[in-house]
């Protein structure tokens, strides 16, 4: 059975076995790809578009995974009419991403990055870096699944009192964790921080938009490690001077992020390349899974 994975990086290569190639499944790469008529396993990531004019050139294909845990780079109608399964990987470690989660919240509140820049241009004074503490202010989580829960268990010590908004409430983490539930405007309004953690639907896309911003206080600090479309970014540019600090891990157009992007143009934004669940546990985790998938599918 003919396997291929797309989106490889050195790191990953190690633990999966097949043809590996370190580009995207795009059309303008299947000149690269040998024998795409034979290919009845391939695994990919978000950079990797399966819509349906890319199904018509694997006619064998029986098996997509997807080394995500989101799946809108993907047509399901399309592959469900073909008999194409599709699988994710639901849990990889909500942890490293909450990390990354945490680690972005505290570079926008302590000023790490601004600060390292400049002690990098051989200036060394603290004056124009005043942090933001944590102790006795109020961190606002949008979206309490597993990123957003684990999230919460890593500040649990931090001081900070934490609310948090979802339209599917997890009453039993409420009462183990012992957060609040608030309507999102009220978290808008009374958050001193605030961490996105949504998966991307219709409903979910610019979640976050100018009526949204205004809400929100001034000198906020807003983390999103979700998904760039739950951020509208006009309306995050256009308000810009409100935040403190804008700490983004995705963005809106990643696939076509140059350094003209308009979001690069503000220094109190910062970005890194959708990097959160990058680990080395991750990775192998990720590898393991998408093995299993493969084991099962060919021995069933």
């Amino acid at each position: 059975m003919k396997v291929v994975h797309f989106n490889i990086d050195d790191n990953i290569k190690k633990y999966l076995k097949g043809k590996l190639y370190s580009f995207s499944l795009l059309p303008e790469n299947f000149e690269k790809i040998s024998d795409k008529n034979k290919i009845e396993i391939l695994s990919i990531k978000t950079q990797s578009q399966i819509k349906k004019n890319i199904l018509n050139d694997f006619p064998k294909l029986k098996l997509i995974i997807t080394r995500t845990v989101g799946v809108d780079h993907i047509d399901l109608k399309a592959c469900e009419k073909k008999k194409i399964i599709v699988k994710n990987i639901l849990d990889y470690g909500a942890s490293n991403i909450a990390e990354h989660a945490l680690a972005l919240l505290m570079a926008g509140a302590r000023n790490i990055v601004q600060a390292n820049q400049e002690v990098h241009q051989g200036r060394f004074n603290y004056e124009n870096f005043l942090g933001t503490s944590f102790k006795g202010k109020t961190l606002g989580i949008i979206g309490t699944g597993k990123i957003g829960l684990e999230l919460i268990r890593l500040v649990k010590n931090f001081g900070l009192r934490v609310i948090c908004y979802d339209v599917i409430k997890n009453e039993k983490a409420n009462k183990e964790l012992g957060f609040t539930y608030v309507a999102l405007e009220y978290l808008l309004k009374n958050s001193d921080f605030i961490s996105i953690h949504v998966p991307l639907f219709p409903s979910t896309v610019h979640l976050i938009g100018e009526r949204e911003i205004k809400l929100m206080k001034n000198n906020i600090v807003l983390v999103n490690t979700s998904r760039g479309e739950i951020i509208d970014t006009k309306s995050l540019v256009k308000n810009i001077k409100k935040f403190k600090a804008v700490c983004l891990d995705v963005v809106e157009g990643e696939k076509s992020f140059s350094k003209k992007h308009i979001l690069l143009k503000h220094e109190n934004i910062i970005i890194t390349p959708h990097i959160g669940f990058y680990t080395d546990d991750s990775i192998k985790e990720i590898a393991r899974q998408t093995e299993n998938y493969i084991e099962e599918f060919i021995n069933k």
